[in-house]
């Protein structure tokens, strides 16, 4: 097994560092309740990605489709802000009917652009990715994207912690409750976006629940939930992909299969605890 996934190191390497950095965010975006939130910043990401391939084959814009990372960027970071400012509550609209119509409306928009693009297929780009395709660069990529971010969450980790889950004591302490609020949706919008070139939306979503489900359930301390959530994402994504290149499956579905199986791992766990 070792020997098959050494074959694609390069992507490997890749997916370890996406399991990462998506599982510590999940752990916000789970226990926050914004779940669906990621969704939809993932499907907008993906969107991005379509537009960009669309332009490139009409000749409207030569070279986009080398770099649809800056479209998905584009929109992934501007659905972010939106929903971190509770973009459509001020209209009366409640904020789940917002990020489901986000969601619905991305997600027709992507397959529409990219079913007239010249290039790409729907299937690779909305739901598998392609995390075999990870070249060392795309890895250093991903370093100088998700370092910065784990870096951040580090350094302010009481400051996203308390604008959370506790947001009126945050504020009688003199934290900026807006601010810092708009700095987690921006690097979950940062993270999405990247993330979404390699891993296509099934895996992101994955990353971004999964791993923090399995932390939730057999950890009892923040730090403890964190820890396990990571943990997790690495051996889901290391095993996951370790099996699929042997048995000549798709990695994507691999990874999350094995996420599944952990998770559902945890929850006898926790079961047999309470008993």
């Amino acid at each position: 097994m070792l020997s098959a996934a050494l074959l694609f190191k390069d992507a490997l390497y890749g997916s370890l560092v996406l399991s990462v950095v998506c599982a510590t965010l999940g752990v916000y975006v789970v226990l926050r309740r914004i779940v669906f939130v990621g969704a939809a910043i993932a499907e907008l990401s993906s969107m991005g990605i379509a537009l960009a391939l669309w332009l490139s084959g009409m000749g409207w814009m030569a070279g986009a489709s080398a770099h649809p990372v800056a479209f998905a960027l584009i929109f992934a970071l501007a659905g972010a802000m939106f929903f971190g400012i509770g973009g459509g509550a001020r209209s009366g609209v409640p904020p789940d009917a917002t990020i489901g119509v986000t969601y619905a409306v991305a997600a027709a928009l992507g397959i529409l652009l990219i079913a007239k693009a010249k290039s790409g297929e729907a299937h690779d780009i909305f739901l598998q990715g392609n995390i075999l395709g990870i070249t060392r660069a795309d890895v250093y990529v991903l370093l100088a994207v998700s370092v910065p971010v784990l870096l951040a969450h580090l350094l302010f980790y009481k400051e996203f912690l308390f604008v959370s889950f506790d947001r009126e004591t945050a504020r009688t302490l003199g934290y900026r409750v807006t601010f810092w609020n708009l700095f987690l949706y921006f690097t979950l919008g940062l993270v999405i976006a990247f993330a979404m070139q390699f891993a296509g939306v099934m895996l992101v979503f994955n990353y971004l629940v999964l791993p923090a489900v399995t932390g939730m359930l057999i950890a009892r301390s923040m730090g403890g939930i964190f820890i396990t959530a990571i943990l997790s994402a690495l051996v889901a994504s290391f095993v996951g992909f370790s099996l699929s290149v042997p048995f000549d499956l798709p990695s994507g579905p691999a990874i999350i299969a094995v996420s599944g199986a952990l998770a559902v791992v945890a929850w006898l766990i926790r079961s047999l605890q309470r008993r």
